[in-house]
C-alpha cells in the first residue's frame, strides 16, 4: 500500500510566507498537474516521509478542502526536493500527479545483498551504480531492487543488463552499464616500487650497512 500525505491549500507565495510555514513547523510545497496547486505540509509528517520513501514512491496526496471535512486525493510522485545542504532538512517538495494508465520514467535504488554468503576469496566490491532507471506502470513501482552478489567471483561484474527486473518494469538504463565489480585488491607503490618492494629494498639496506661502534663512556 502506498503511503499517504495531507496537504493544505495556501494562498500566498515568495520567500516570506515560506519562512512564516516553516516558523509554524508547515513546508511549502507545489503539486504540479492539469491544475498546479499551492500547498502546505505538515514538515515532520512529510519529513518522516522522504526519508523512508524518498522520490521512488507512488504517494497517495490527501489535500485538504477548504471546509476541511472532505480531502481530494492525487496520485503523485516526488519531481524535486530542496534540501538544506547542513542541517539535511527539507525545505520545499514538488509532487506531480500521474495518471494510473500511464508509464512513467524514473530511478529506483540498487541494494546489494548476499555479501555475507559469498566467498571471501580476497577481492574487493565495488558498486558502481546506486539507481536504476526504468518505466513502469506507477502501480508497479519497485521500492528497490536487489543485486545479489552471492555468486560472484574476483575480476567479475554484474551489469545492468544481468538484473533480474519485476514484471511490468523495463529497463531504460543502458544494459551494459556496470553495477557491481568485483576487483583484485589494489598495491599501493612508493617512488614506482610496490610497498613489498620497498620493504626489501629496506631490509637490504639496512643488512649492508655498517654496525655503529657502541658510544664510549668518559
Amino acid at each position: 500500500m502506498e503511503p499517504t500525505l495531507t496537504a493544505m491549500l495556501r494562498d500566498e507565495t515568495g520567500k516570506e510566507a515560506a519562512r512564516r510555514l516553516r516558523a509554524e513547523n508547515r513546508l511549502p510545497a507545489v503539486l504540479y498537474g492539469k491544475e498546479s496547486k499551492l500547498l502546505s505540509l505538515d514538515g515532520k509528517e512529510a519529513q518522516k516521509l522522504f526519508n523512508t520513501a524518498g522520490t521512488s514512491r507512488l504517494i497517495t496526496l490527501k489535500i485538504q478542502k477548504k471546509n476541511r471535512k472532505t480531502t481530494e486525493d492525487h496520485p503523485v510522485l516526488i519531481k524535486e526536493a530542496q534540501v538544506d545542504p547542513v542541517k539535511g532538512e527539507l525545505l520545499h517538495l514538488d509532487f506531480y500527479e500521474v495518471s494510473m494508465d500511464h508509464k512513467v520514467t524514473l530511478k529506483v535504488p540498487l541494494v546489494i545483498t548476499g555479501e555475507g554468503e559469498r566467498v571471501n576469496d580476497g577481492s574487493v566490491i565495488e558498486q558502481m551504480l546506486y539507481e536504476l532507471e526504468i518505466s513502469c506502470l506507477p502501480t508497479q513501482i519497485p521500492e528497490k531492487i536487489e543485486v545479489n552478489i552471492t555468486k560472484l567471483a574476483m575480476n567479475e561484474s554484474i551489469l545492468a543488463g544481468d538484473l533480474e527486473l519485476p514484471k511490468g518494469v523495463e529497463m531504460i538504463t543502458a544494459p551494459d552499464e556496470y553495477v557491481v565489480v568485483a576487483s583484485a585488491p589494489r598495491v599501493e607503490t612508493v617512488s614506482g616500487e610496490t610497498v613489498e618492494e620497498a620493504a626489501e629494498t629496506a631490509e637490504e639496506v639496512a643488512e649492508a650497512a655498517p654496525a655503529e661502534a657502541p658510544a664510549e663512556e668518559s
